[in-house]
């Protein structure tokens, strides 16, 4: 979406050009914490050299050498923020290039510290880079957080845009709360988990030997509604303690793991759950596989609440919530599944469904595994995908096809 409004705002702000210099844009990511503000911008290596008048070589580290020095100079001086007239204190941070296969990006942060008494929340942006000497560039202006004003999404919000003849941004992001930002980690954890189709399945996958015993290597038997909710509640509680442990270690203390080993993991998870659900490979120690799994699945839970900038009370809060929007889906997920699954089992009809369910979980998982070992989709992947959005009306599928089995065998019984 955002790609999409900058070509709206190129197809606006661009001009005929009166050289022949054709001109990418830049970005202005803002982070607005509770004492300060964090910029991040984002501009061509092509543009700066251009404006600046300089050429920069990049060395295989990915450093520009002392060029670093002079474009962070170059930058930080035609950069500020100001309420009322009353001009912020900026501190430059780091200097990162970013390949983009053949081209660079030059990203750099800077800190913005308001005069005493000042809210980090509004305040007039005023930059100049570039646009100062290319009419034609244009700066998009986005919001990365907003713990307070309850922007802490996935997407960056679109603030404005800034070119030659209009380098200010006025930004007012109101009062703000600790509150709005505690709701939105919920909200957000209820996303993620909601799309998150491989830690649903993985769940599923282990719920389903949940309602029937193992005995002599094979699942028999109606383990009962008291034995099948001690199962449930043990797994469900472990693969939350699981993921929160490494949420908050991936979120406070950097514990991470590469994105691709981490899916690989989560994939694998699934395969495990799924052949346990076809024959008992850890019967009584469920709790602890999901517990293990969990760890797993919470590293990758973790980017997404760590890639906020936000302080340590706001990163607290910001786990609580997101663990509570998990959970509130993870028991909304269960509390639809599970009655049918029982039903079924206590009517002697689950091991088709149970099988089918380990199936399907199965072939998912190695649907997963295939794509995110080689790093290429596949159509047998993308169709899993698709249909796992219509997830709701699979359960609800599966419920009435559960009742529907009980009150028929209840039928059958009577009239014997």
């Amino acid at each position: 979406m955002v790609r999409l409004i900058a070509a709206l705002f190129a197809t606006l702000f661009l001009v005929s050009p009166a050289t022949a210099h054709l001109t990418p844009n830049s970005e202005i990511q803002l982070e607005i914490g509770q004492r300060d503000v964090v910029a991040e911008v984002a501009i061509p290596l092509s543009e700066v050299e251009y404006a600046m008048g300089k050429r920069f070589t990049v060395a295989a580290d990915g450093s520009v050498g002392a060029g670093a020095a002079q474009i962070m100079a170059y930058v930080g001086d035609r950069l500020a923020l100001s309420t009322s007239g009353a001009r912020w204190r900026i501190v430059p941070g780091g200097l990162t290039m970013i390949d983009n296969g053949g081209s660079y990006d030059v990203h750099l942060r800077f800190r913005a510290t308001p005069p005493p008494g000042r809210s980090p929340r509004r305040f007039d942006l005023d930059y100049r880079a570039v646009i100062d000497v290319v009419p034609s560039h244009f700066v998009l202006v986005l919001l990365r957080s907003d713990y307070a004003g309850g922007a802490i999404s996935h997407e960056p919000e679109l603030l404005g845009g800034l070119r030659s003849k209009t380098t200010v941004l006025h930004v007012d992001r109101g009062s703000g709360s600790a509150w709005n930002g505690f709701i939105s980690s919920i909200g957000l954890g209820m996303q993620h988990i909601a799309e998150g189709h491989d830690h649903l399945l993985f769940l599923l996958a282990l719920l389903l030997p949940a309602p029937v015993i193992a005995a002599a290597g094979r699942w028999t038997g109606y383990a009962g509604v008291r034995g099948a909710a001690r199962k449930l509640v043990r797994i469900v509680t472990a693969f939350t303690v699981g993921h929160s442990v490494t949420l908050i270690g991936g979120a406070f203390f950097g514990w991470q793991l590469p994105a691709q080993p981490v899916e690989v993991l989560i994939a694998l998870s699934i395969l495990v759950s799924a052949a346990h659900a076809f024959r008992p490979i850890f019967p009584g120690r469920e709790a602890l596989v999901a517990a293990g799994f969990g760890l797993i699945h919470g590293l990758a839970f973790a980017t997404l609440v760590g890639n906020y900038g936000l302080d340590p009370w706001q990163k607290a809060q910001s786990i609580l919530g997101f663990n509570l929007g998990i959970e509130l889906v993870q028991l909304l997920v269960v509390a639809c599944v599970m009655p049918a699954l029982m039903l079924l089992a206590r009517a002697r009809a689950y091991a088709p469904v149970r099988l089918a369910g380990a199936g399907f979980a199965a072939i998912a998982a190695t649907a997963w595994l295939i794509e995110r070992l080689f790093g290429t989709s596949n159509i047998l992947a993308s169709a899993i995908d698709s249909m796992l959005v219509h997830a709701p009306w699979l359960i609800l599928a599966l419920t009435l096809a559960a009742v529907g089995v009980f009150w028929a065998r209840r039928r059958v019984l009577a009239t014997v």
